[in-house]
């Protein structure tokens, strides 16, 4: 989901994307290189300040997406260390490959933890993996700085070492829940995969409609499930018809979802738009997988839409365009950001220990690629307790094949919008 794309929240294993071998291949070729923090040399004969990075490399998971946050990582360690480092110290990042496993994740956390002793932890994909991983950190004291994982539980335990500066799926859940009211959709089928996260969006979006008296109807799939022929034509012949078909599924699923439902004429037609939540949709292969049935697709963006870039977004985009040949997507600016928040937390409160740490995460104020970063200390709802709460998040839609997630029309929310329109029904 972005970040469970699903998970987007959110996951592999759990509906996150994921880029054909044979892509990971070439961009690990082409980014080889920065997996090595590069120190600069005021800080070059100092201890490093250790970080530990956690996240898929490797199947099952979404090792693709993985792939891109650890290219990021060693960016802002590269970058963090031409400037000196912090308090004088080269930051070095550890990296443990996850696979989209809770088990894994527990057992990288420990590594880092006790092995490897680092000042602090961030990365993730997986919302499932990432709450294994906090019980870690928990048990030892050591900070996390969760980037891609949507479920409200990652900051609802209150775990004082538990940050996030990715979206969460109640603040996702009402943004897409008040698009569906403001386009006017009369009749929504909300499809999720049969797992605790994809039926806590769906519960989410389904309050938002329940409060505005909008109509909809509520289904769920295996979330091993490839083949979705049989479900689309009932869907398509409900009656009353459904003008919106709205999907949160995870990547081995939403490809052929988005194709199977295009082939057999469902959506996205002019009498049914077509939804697909979780961050699938703005992953770099995603016109590779559905070819011309993404034309006029809907999907919310969790990077900093184009429109609002500031000048470090500017400069991060084109440096990983031209060193990686893909624009880095939201959760790729995530991680990037979580470097540099801990380096600033770190330089803020002028120590590593925890409680320093703790403390100027929760004092942080610091713009990055994906805008002002600060964390709520509130408790009310739980999830917002060290809950980046200002996390970008927008809706766009597809007007092009082969369109960038960078150059699509946004049309939600107004803030971020870049055409008039809420939604404009597909033409031949």
């Amino acid at each position: 989901m972005t970040g469970e794309h699903t998970k987007r929240g959110s996951s592999g294993i759990n509906g996150k994307r994921a880029l054909p071998r044979r892509d990971v291949l070439a961009l690990a070729s082409a980014g080889a290189a920065a997996t090595l923090p590069v120190f600069g040399r005021p800080a070059r004969a100092a201890e490093p300040v250790k970080l530990g990075w956690v996240g898929p490399l490797s199947p099952p998971g979404g090792y693709a997406e993985g792939l891109l946050m650890k290219y990021a990582s060693a960016m802002a360690a590269d970058d963090i260390n031409k400037q000196g480092g912090v308090l004088g110290r080269p930051i070095e990042i550890l990296y443990q490959d996850t696979r989209g496993m809770a088990a894994e994740g527990t057992a990288a956390a420990e590594r880092l933890c006790v092995q490897d002793k680092v000042a602090a932890i961030f990365g993730e994909f997986h919302s499932s993996v990432a709450l294994a991983e906090m019980e870690v950190v928990h048990k030892y004291n050591v900070p996390f700085l969760a980037c891609d994982v949507w479920s409200q539980e990652v900051t609802a335990k209150g775990y004082p070492q538990v940050f996030r500066n990715s979206i969460t799926f109640p603040l996702l859940d009402v943004m897409i829940g008040d698009w569906i009211v403001a386009a006017g959709f009369k009749n929504a089928a909300l499809l999720c995969e049969q797992d605790d996260i994809g039926l806590a969006w769906r519960k989410g979006v389904a309050d938002v409609l329940t409060a505005h008296k909008t109509p909809f109807q509520l289904y769920t799939a295996d979330p091993q499930a490839t083949d979705f022929t049989a479900q689309v034509l009932r869907l398509k012949a409900n009656n009353p018809p459904f003008d919106l078909f709205l999907v949160l599924y995870g990547e081995a699923g939403a490809y052929p979802m988005t194709r199977e439902s295009h082939s057999l004429g469902f959506a996205p037609t002019a009498n049914t738009a077509l939804f697909v939540s979780g961050g699938e949709a703005v992953d770099p292969t995603f016109w590779k997988n559905v070819g011309k049935a993404g034309l006029w697709l809907i999907c919310e963006n969790v990077g900093l839409p184009k429109s609002a870039w500031n000048d470090k977004t500017k400069a991060f985009v084109a440096a990983f365009n031209a060193k990686y040949k893909t624009d880095p997507p939201g959760s790729a600016m995530e991680a990037y950001d979580a470097v540099w928040n801990l380096a600033e937390a770190i330089k803020n409160s002028g120590s590593t220990a925890p409680e320093a740490i703790i403390h100027g995460l929760e004092t942080l104020h610091w713009v990055g690629t994906r805008g002002l970063y600060t964390y709520s200390t509130s408790k009310d709802p739980a999830w917002a307790y060290h809950q980046y709460m200002d996390a970008p998040e927008s809706i766009l839609q597809y007007n092009a094949q082969d369109q960038s997630s960078f150059d699509a029309p946004i049309v939600w929310p107004k803030k971020y919008a870049t055409v008039p329109y809420l939604y404009k029904k597909p033409t031949a």
